[in-house]
């Protein structure tokens, strides 16, 4: 991999890569929303299209809870494991996704092996491995770019959907084992289904409907509308370069700021511990430094192409469509003609 770490530090300040616990602000403003939502929910008779508006608020204070497990679980808001690890559970509880096995998956396989073609758990992989991988096959055939009709379920649930073919196919032959407990991961995964059965019996199908499936619905929409583009549009790569393999996208400042700056992704895969909060200030960065080599689109555009595209490789610069042989190629400066980026500000620290 590239050291752009080494390199963008020279033009960054050093207090931006400090940890910043006043990000956990977030859980007690999204912790509030989740139980009083929940409350009213419980509270009364509430007609169906209110339940169902309770049920979305819900699930988006659920996702952007994942949006902070994710940064927490990286160690870049507490250096309490504990802490980060009841987070995660927390945050993950919507999915059933053990917070120990998203960290051998997440944090230490894809992050070390980004865009690489057997190692990285976030890849379709390619043609040739399509043809003779029958759990491939079914998984292309439902993903946004296949034009099936199930394809547009990939977004509200495609993070549970992730969760389950990591925990049952890709845990044991990437040797995550080696790293974690087995036990533990399956005691998370357990007790977090035995709380949403608890729940189901508790409140009845009905009220579980707008009280859990709703909200976990929603907040899968929420992560996978940012994971979706991070980097199914980009190419393979045998070394690992974010600047190739990874794609930011943009939305209003409020957006960004609600959604705890996630889009910024190729900022995170150089700083993988770094608070979002920076990466503004690194985006900036890269694009002094490196500049049209920095991928990043509006996110209702890398979205529209999620769909527009498919999602197996041809070779490490195309995608191919398994039905019909169309290619395209995947996006990199000169592919397509991506919207400019205002000119970044003058460096903060120099050199």
């Amino acid at each position: 991999m590239h050291d752009y770490a080494r390199e963008l530090r020279a033009d960054l300040p050093p207090e931006i890569f400090r940890r910043r616990p006043a990000r956990l602000g977030w859980l007690a403003v999204h912790g509030a929303v989740i139980v009083g939502l929940i409350a009213l929910g419980l509270g009364g008779a509430l007609p169906w299209w209110a339940a169902l508006l309770c049920g979305v608020a819900i699930g988006h204070s659920w996702g952007c809870l994942g949006f902070l497990a994710h940064e927490t679980l990286h160690h870049a808001v507490t250096g309490h494991r504990g802490l980060e690890r009841a987070i995660g559970y927390v945050a993950f509880l919507p999915y059933a996704t053990s917070p120990t096995l998203w960290s051998a998956w997440h944090n230490q396989t894809h992050h070390a092996h980004t865009g690489h073609l057997l190692a990285d758990t976030d890849q379709y992989g390619t043609l040739a491995v399509w043809r003779r991988n029958p759990y491939l096959q079914r998984l292309e055939a439902i993903a946004p770019g296949s034009g099936a009709w199930a394809s547009w379920l990939f977004l509200p649930t495609g993070f549970t959907l992730q969760t389950w073919v990591v925990l049952l196919l890709q845990s044991e032959r990437k040797g995550f084992y080696r790293r974690i407990a087995r036990r533990t991961v399956w005691l998370e995964t357990g007790s977090m289904l035995a709380l949403w059965v608890l729940w189901l019996a508790l409140i009845g199908p009905w009220r579980f409907v707008f009280l859990a499936v709703v909200p976990a619905m929603t907040a899968n929409a929420l992560l996978m509308a940012y994971i979706a583009t991070n980097h199914y549009l980009n190419p393979l790569t045998a070394t690992n370069d974010p600047l190739a393999n990874s794609l930011s996208v943009r939305n209003p400042r409020w957006i960004e700021t609600l959604h705890l700056q996630f889009g910024y992704h190729v900022e995170h895969h150089i700083f993988p511990t770094m608070s979002a909060r920076h990466a503004p200030r690194v985006r900036a960065a890269i694009l002094r430094r490196y500049g049209e080599r920095y991928l990043s689109l509006p996110h209702r555009e890398a979205l529209r192409l999620v769909y527009a595209r498919p999602k197996l490789h041809g070779d490490a610069d195309t995608l191919v469509d398994p039905r019909s042989g169309a290619t395209y190629r995947t996006l990199a400066p000169g592919h397509l003609d991506l919207p400019r980026l205002p000119d970044p500000p003058p460096a903060a620290v120099s050199r």
